[in-house]
């Protein structure tokens, strides 16, 4: 018998890009379009040099992807992005905070129960 829902859970591939990797090089092939489109219908760029300039980094694009998926793999790209986001230290000028979690009273039934496994 088949197996209907074989690829449920793993992440869309298409030709060696995985997952975020592919839809950042599919919007990268947009953009070089809308490039093609400035370069040749707004400044009026000789045809040749627009389609090589186009072409050009539509594959250094899509290069970069497919070298950031071998890299950082299918989530690598949103752990780094995580890990740059995170602040390199907490620096803490008061110590209030601190000063009023020593002072919260506790109740005697847990004084109990914490000293009695002594």
């Amino acid at each position: 018998m088949l197996e209907i829902n074989k690829g449920i859970g793993k992440p869309v591939e298409f030709r060696g890009l995985k997952g975020t990797y592919l839809y950042l090089s599919v919007g990268i092939v947009i953009s070089s379009l809308l490039l093609a489109l400035t370069l040749y219908g707004l400044f009026g760029l000789n045809t040749y040099l627009a389609t090589l300039i186009v072409i050009g980094s539509a594959l250094g694009g899509i290069w970069f992807c497919i070298r950031l998926s071998a890299k950082y793999g299918v989530s690598g790209l949103l752990k780094l992005e995580a890990t740059r986001n995170q602040p390199k230290a907490i620096l803490i000028s008061s110590a209030n905070p601190f000063a009023q979690l020593r002072e919260t009273k506790r109740s005697k039934s847990s004084n109990r129960i914490a000293t009695a496994g002594r």
